[in-house]
């Protein structure tokens, strides 16, 4: 009687399988062409992750995945973002590839991975950089204020390599800005993003600058708040691109001394402007 009614419990309530668990602690970024894609700072905080490219969910990291499967298959990881520099507004960034990595499941065992993330190039058609380190040259002229920015060596003032750009404001020079040389054609309805390491001792507003069909117009992209560490931050320009369809795209930093202030600096390193065409 015992063993009828055990069966009987097994077929209605079966055991529950064991998931092998992926530990990803951190994740890595590499330049696909170092000429090209330039430094590989980033602001990984997420991973998306498929098991055989089914979704099995978004995980902040440290993160550990836990994955229902029987025998070898592969795990693909999708870098995540904040978008805009927001925590609330988490997304798949558009330009690393997939990270895959095939394993054996396990279900008695933890295995680590750190994905290693590269940029786009040959594997999408289209896709366009533009990297601005400042070891060469300077994109940005004066605009409107009293200063803008310029090459510094001072190793304290740069992020990474040789030189970053600074913005100098005094009470002679209260306020910046400074604007791109280049322009660029972002294609409406498809992915445009900003990359950009950064510092300030004051707030800072960045704008764009649209030239379109005879008219030029100013709106403006985000503002930041005064940093005194180094930050990375992806900004999404898709909107902008699809609101000023076929427009032609310089952007605008813009800062002023604050009540009380005497002198500031804003520092940026690593400007990229991303996009498909």
């Amino acid at each position: 009687m015992f063993m009828l009614w055990s069966t009987g419990c097994n077929l209605v309530n079966p055991a529950e399988k064991i998931p092998t668990y992926i530990l990803i602690d951190s994740a890595s970024v590499s330049a696909t062409v170092s000429a090209t894609h330039g430094s590989v700072s980033h602001k990984i905080t997420d991973v998306w992750a498929y098991y055989n490219y089914e979704l099995l969910g978004a995980y902040e990291l440290p993160a550990r995945v836990p994955v229902l499967a029987e025998g070898k298959g592969q795990l693909q990881l999708v870098a995540g973002i904040w978008d805009n520099g927001l925590s609330g507004t988490r997304t798949k960034y558009p330009f690393y590839n997939v990270d895959t990595f095939t394993f054996t499941a396990d279900p008695t065992k933890s295995i680590s991975h750190s994905p290693k993330f590269t940029y786009r190039t040959s594997d999408t058609a289209g896709v366009k950089y533009f990297w601005e380190g400042f070891e060469q040259g300077n994109i940005f002229s004066p605009l409107g204020g009293d200063t803008t920015f310029v090459k510094t060596n001072i190793k304290s003032e740069v992020f990474e390599g040789d030189w970053s750009g600074k913005m100098s404001l005094s009470t002679a020079d209260p306020t910046g800005e400074a604007i791109t040389t280049q322009e660029f054609f972002l294609t409406p309805n498809r992915d445009a993003y900003m990359e950009l390491n950064y510092k300030s001792d004051v707030p800072f507003d960045i704008r764009t600058q649209i030239y379109q069909a005879g008219t030029t117009v100013t709106s403006d992209v985000m503002s930041f708040k005064a940093k005194d560490t180094w930050t990375k931050v992806y900004i999404n320009l898709t909107g902008f691109a699809a609101s000023f369809q076929y427009g032609r795209f310089k952007f605008i930093f813009k800062t002023a001394l604050l009540n009380g202030q005497s002198n500031a600096n804003l520092f940026i390193d690593n400007f990229k402007i991303i996009y498909y065409q």
